[in-house]
C-alpha cells in the first residue's frame, strides 16, 4: 500500500496539470483509465484530470469527455506509459475496444487559454538529445515549420509499438510516423497506422538520403490536417 501511495505521489508531482485542458488548478485529480474491477495503481493506468474534465468524463454534460479522448491525452503527456494492450488486460481482454479519439473544439479553446505546460515543452527539448536519428531529425523539422507543435520522439513503453513515432501536443489529432529509409512501402505503413490511430489522422513523414522531407496522409483528412497545423503555427 505504501508503494502504491508513493507511485501516486510521484505521478502527481510529475504531472501537476490536467492532461486534457492543461489547467493547473488545485483540483487536479488522478484518474484511472480502467476503473472498477480493473482499477490498478499502475503508471500505465493513470491520468491527471482537472475537476471539470473528470466530472465530464464520468457524468457527461456540457464538458463531457470519452475514454478515447483520455487515451489521446495519455499518449500526449505520458507516452512512455501509453499501453492500450495493458489496459485491455486489466479487463481480461485482448483488445481495448476503442482507440484514441479527437477532442471537441472547446478543448483547444481551453488549451489556448491555459497555455502549453512547461513540462511538455521540456519533454520536447530533452528528446532532441536522444533517440533514433531519423525521428529526431523529423521532430526538429516539424517543430521548425510548426513552432507550437512541441513535437518529440515517443518513448513507447517497454519497446511496444502502440504509440506513434512522434508525439506532438500542439497537433494532437495527428498520428505522426517517421520513415527515414531508401525504400518504403507507404501503403503498408499507412495501413498499420490506421490500425493504431483510432480517430486520429495518420501522417507519415518520410525522406530518402539527400532528399527533402515529404508528408503523406489520406486526402480525405486534408481539412483536419490543415486545421491542426494552422492552429500550431
Amino acid at each position: 500500500m505504501t508503494d502504491e501511495r508513493e507511485e501516486l505521489s510521484r505521478f502527481a508531482e510529475e504531472y501537476p496539470f490536467c492532461a486534457v485542458c492543461w489547467s493547473r488548478t488545485e483540483g487536479v485529480h488522478i484518474h484511472h483509465l480502467q476503473g472498477g474491477a480493473g482499477r490498478k495503481h499502475d503508471r500505465r493506468n493513470l491520468l491527471r484530470l482537472c475537476h471539470w474534465c473528470h466530472e465530464g468524463l464520468h457524468f457527461g454534460g456540457k464538458d463531457n469527455l470519452t475514454k478515447g479522448m483520455c487515451l489521446t491525452a495519455k499518449r500526449e503527456v505520458d507516452d512512455a506509459h501509453y499501453d492500450p494492450e495493458f489496459l485491455a488486460s486489466l479487463r481480461h481482454k485482448v483488445h481495448l475496444g476503442y482507440g484514441p479519439e479527437r477532442y471537441p473544439f472547446r478543448v483547444f479553446m481551453w488549451r489556448r487559454k491555459n497555455g502549453t505546460p512547461q513540462e511538455l515543452v521540456r519533454m520536447a527539448i530533452n528528446s532532441r538529445q536522444k533517440g533514433k536519428k531519423g525521428e529526431l531529425e523529423a521532430a526538429a523539422e516539424w517543430n521548425r515549420l510548426v513552432p507550437q507543435a512541441h513535437a518529440r520522439r515517443s518513448q513507447q513503453h517497454s519497446g511496444t509499438e502502440s504509440a506513434s513515432d512522434l508525439i506532438s501536443p500542439g497537433t494532437p489529432h495527428l498520428w505522426l510516423e517517421v520513415k527515414r529509409t531508401q525504400a518504403i512501402n507507404l501503403t503498408a505503413v499507412m495501413e498499420k497506422s490506421r490500425e493504431q490511430c483510432g480517430e486520429l489522422c495518420p501522417v507519415v513523414l518520410h525522406r530518402k538520403n539527400d532528399q527533402e522531407w515529404l508528408v503523406t496522409f489520406p486526402l480525405e483528412d486534408i481539412k483536419r490536417f490543415v486545421q491542426q497545423v494552422s492552429g500550431a503555427l
